[in-house]
């Protein structure tokens, strides 16, 4: 029997053609500008991601370094306090010194406690009476200078009615002079058991912050409670934060962050004297981490742009090669 027809271009030809609909769907689906702009989007998507997460990231130990600078302050602190504490307890304990005070006798006075003073690091010693009559000031060079009275002082007078007590009367607070903020280490002087004056070590609470700074690596601005700046280290005037925050901040409140002067991330907290919270401190570093991010979206996109112009080029050689077959 002869074959009269291909069975197979029987069966294509009775196969349905596909609908317009359908050819447009498939034609919509694989044209190269929409796979080109699928592209050009996930590459500025990656781009934009990675320089989020890179500002992310440096922000983040910014916020660490700020942190760790803040402790740091805080322990750098009570090392001058001790130092200070150590003039205080040296002049308190010398023999002499209680009998020179009550009986007046400056100029003799004035030979046991100077060589006390120049052998350490405190830059002002006052030895005040009762009443807060400055009998004898000794300063280093470039220290503010000596003041007749030290009345009204109420360190002065917590130091004299506790002289009896567990801690013999010393203490250490910030007190604002009119020379300025200062760091005050005051005790007592006994003789026998009456107190008949007391010695004052103190240091400008602008010099304690230059010292812990060159130590912490930061820029450093004491506040008062009612968030006033009192001292720093910035080369720029810091702004005031409100007496809300510095109270409650004081009061033991969580650590908050601010843009102080531009740039310049501030990580505000206590600062702590003598065990106790005394005023605000805020410890700032300039915030490069919007640069280190846009460096990290740039090093991706170039980096998509190379990829991409190699690809590029295999695929323009593939295409040749097709062409020449």
């Amino acid at each position: 029997m002869a074959v009269t027809e291909d069975p197979w271009t029987a069966r294509r030809d009775e196969a349905p053609e596909p609908s317009r609909e359908s050819a447009l769907l498939r034609r919509w689906y694989m044209r190269r500008e929409l796979h080109l702009l699928i592209g050009i989007a996930v590459a500025v998507l990656t781009v934009l991601f990675a320089g989020q997460r890179a500002t992310a990231g440096a922000r983040a130990q910014l916020d660490s370094r700020l942190v760790a600078a803040g402790a740091g302050a805080d322990a750098a602190l009570v090392g001058i306090e001790a130092e200070q504490l150590d003039v205080v307890r040296s002049i308190e304990f010398t023999q002499g010194v209680g009998e020179m005070l009550a009986a007046g006798n400056g100029p003799a006075l004035n030979r046991l406690v100077t060589p006390l003073q120049a052998n350490s690091a405190v830059p002002m010693v006052d030895v005040v009476e009762p009443d807060g009559r400055v009998l004898l000031a000794v300063r280093s060079k470039g220290a503010p200078s000596p003041v007749s009275s030290r009345k009204g002082l109420k360190a002065l007078r917590l130091a004299l009615s506790e002289a009896q007590g567990a801690r013999g009367g010393r203490l250490s607070e910030v007190v604002i002079y009119r020379s300025g903020p200062t760091l005050l280490t005051i005790g007592p002087i006994v003789v026998g058991t009456k107190p008949v004056g007391a010695v004052l070590a103190m240091t400008p609470l602008a010099d304690v912050l230059g010292r812990i700074s060159q130590e912490v690596n930061a820029e450093l601005t004491t506040y008062d409670s009612l968030g006033a700046p009192i001292a720093t280290t910035a080369t720029f005037d810091p702004k005031p934060i409100s007496p809300e925050a510095a109270q409650a901040l004081i009061g033991g409140g969580a650590i908050a962050t601010r843009y102080d002067w531009a740039d310049h991330r501030e990580k505000l907290g206590r600062l702590i004297v003598d065990h106790e919270p005394d005023a605000v401190l805020g410890v700032a570093l300039e915030d490069d981490s919007s640069a280190t991010g846009r460096t990290v979206s740039i090093y991706v996109a170039l980096g998509l742009l190379c990829t991409a112009i190699v690809l590029a080029g295999f695929w323009a050689r593939i295409v040749l090669a097709r062409r020449r077959l």
